[in-house]
């Protein structure tokens, strides 16, 4: 059974970058500690892992494991080392994060985590892009088959990095160091490793800075290698002068709450058009509250919006509060709505009275978004198939509940024979049909409403063929009246 050490993380949930001694206690009677340096030129990542290894024994042998683990990683800008403390971004306390991998492609860095969720319900394996300058993280939907690999130098502003002990590579490089400590030469017998046995009660870990004959040692951390009679490895501390920094969500991605969230629920095809169903929701987080990016959202309110789309453009039907009942028979759309006063009615739509639409066709960003297509005849109208929210000038996508990317804005829009129209756009916090109404209550034109009212659950047609004649025969006596003088 593998023991895991619960580290003291008090210090590192610090308001602001400080300078403090980190102190981790685990006895052990072998420490292993590897880094390595990944170095772009002028700035570098170090991923540092110190494993407590310990014996076992069963019936008849022994054998050796590790006991306990910790992963960090820091930032070395040249002159000053930080620990990266991502807590505040991710909600993941420092023992229970793993770094998988690192590299520096087109200006900036890109670190694969693994961690459990608060709840230790669920293990998210993602890569996040690493902003240095801010020290804040934004999830990134990459993967190493798609990610360059980039360029790691054996230098930083000129001087020439070298490890205090060559070891394995790791993450596809190689400047990996590897150091086995113990008290004595028979603590490390079961182990593989040469083992280090140090000459006094601290023991640092570093790399070395070369330049023109001159070096200089950056102190990574220091073990507690005084003697006791146990012969224990007692912990280890990081230097002073290491600057302990919390790591946020970046501040132009980050997620106000509520945020507005709308997906195509359902599609119906008629005889030159498609009525769209719109899932129109208010989320908040309902756990985890303090981190936007792992949370689970519940929906504040839930309503639903209709919209039709022709080949001229989009209309908006309407808003209502349960998803209607939609049928396409003889030409007309017939509905059961429920209204936001409780009632139910019944309605009818003629799309041959519709005037031209009056919306307008937009750029849309080229973002990694998911689109559906559907063809009634002539026209193909597509819409995206994920479900988006809209938070902050950004868009996200909402994948199980939770947030799985962070995009620039991009107008939720659906596309009409290759021209995109939007559907909504951002007013006050929240979303806006951008279409024009087709007047109240399904009124068939936009430009003079037809006025009705109807008792709940009666029938009624909406600019039907009755209209039309009745207007035909007004214009008829009009003009008869008028010749007749």
């Amino acid at each position: 059974m593998r023991r895991v050490a619960l580290l003291p993380i008090a210090i590192l949930l610090l308001a602001v970058p400080v300078s403090a001694t980190y102190y981790v206690r685990v006895p052990s009677p072998l420490y292993e500690v590897k880094y390595s340096v990944l170095s772009n030129g002028t700035e570098a990542l170090v991923h540092l892992r110190i494993l407590q290894w310990g014996i076992t024994c069963g019936m008849s042998d022994c054998w050796p494991e590790v006991y306990s683990n910790q992963d960090y990683l820091l930032y070395f800008n040249g002159s000053r080392l930080y620990l990266l403390n991502f807590t505040p971004a991710l909600g993941v306390p420092p023992e229970g994060m793993a770094y998988k991998g690192a590299t520096f492609v087109n200006g900036s860095w890109y670190v694969e985590m693994e961690y459990y969720q608060p709840d230790c319900s669920t293990q998210v394996d993602r890569f996040y892009r690493l902003d240095t300058k801010h020290f804040c993280v934004e999830p990134v939907n990459v993967s190493w088959f798609w990610l360059p690999k980039g360029k790691v130098s054996d230098y930083i502003n000129g001087w020439r990095i070298e490890l205090q002990s060559l070891g394995p590579g790791e993450w596809g490089y190689a400047n990996v160091s590897d150091l086995w400590i113990a008290l004595s030469e028979s603590a490390g017998k079961w182990f593989p490793g040469p083992i280090t046995v140090p000459s006094s009660s601290v023991f640092p870990v570093y790399f070395i800075l070369k330049k023109n004959g001159h070096a200089k040692n950056i102190t990574l951390l220091y073990l507690n290698t005084t003697n006791n009679s146990k012969g224990l490895v007692q912990g280890f501390w990081f230097p002073n002068d290491v600057k302990i920094i919390n790591v946020t969500v970046c501040r132009d991605v980050s997620v106000r709450f509520p945020l507005t969230a709308i997906q195509v629920d359902d599609v119906y095809r008629g005889r030159a058009g498609v009525l769209l169903v719109v899932d129109y929701e208010v989320l908040s987080p309902g756990m985890c509250p303090w981190n936007p990016l792992n949370c689970t959202l519940v929906p504040d309110m839930i309503s639903y919006y209709l919209f039709y789309v022709s080949s001229s453009g989009p209309y908006f039907l309407g808003a209502y509060p349960e998803e209607p009942v939609v049928e396409f028979e003889n030409s007309l759309w017939r509905f059961k709505l429920y209204l936001w006063n409780g009632s139910v009615e019944n309605a009818t739509f003629n799309p041959a009275c519709l005037n031209e639409s009056s919306a307008s066709p937009v750029e849309v960003p080229n973002a990694s978004i998911e689109w559906t297509s559907v063809k009634v005849g002539n026209l193909t109208v597509s819409y995206p198939t994920e479900f988006l929210g809209f938070s902050n000038n950004h868009t996200v996508v909402i994948l199980k509940g939770k947030i799985s990317k962070v995009l620039p804005y991009v107008p939720f829009t659906v596309g009409v024979n290759g021209k995109f129209y939007p559907l909504f756009r951002p007013s006050n916090g929240t979303l806006k049909p951008v279409p024009p109404r087709v007047g109240s209550d399904l009124n068939c034109t936009p430009s003079t409403p037809l006025k009705t009212s109807t008792t709940k659950g009666e029938n009624r047609e909406i600019c039907g063929p009755g209209v039309f004649l009745l207007l035909t025969l007004i214009i008829s006596l009009f003009l008869f009246g008028k010749f007749e003088r």
